[in-house]
């Protein structure tokens, strides 16, 4: 595979995550759909990140000014 084809799939996984991290969102819809139906009323209901450990260690990075995902680039060259 020649490296500019590399490029453009990571630049494409990062604007469409597939894979493990998919799988682990897909899960969390599950855990926290049952969280919620076997929740306290009078509490708070649960979150949905609650059920993704990793979410919120990327969302700070993905918020950053100084975060360059390179999909400017990616779609210039297209």
């Amino acid at each position: 595979m020649p490296e500019s084809h590399l490029q453009e799939y990571e630049q494409f996984y990062q604007e469409q995550p597939f894979g493990l991290w998919r799988e682990d969102y897909r899960t969390a819809q599950i855990a926290y759909l049952l969280a919620a139906i076997n929740s306290d009323p009078k509490k708070d209901s649960p979150k949905l990140t609650e059920f993704m450990p990793f979410f919120a260690e990327r969302s700070a990075v993905e918020n950053s000014q100084d975060f360059d995902d390179g999909s400017e680039m990616f779609l210039a060259q297209r």
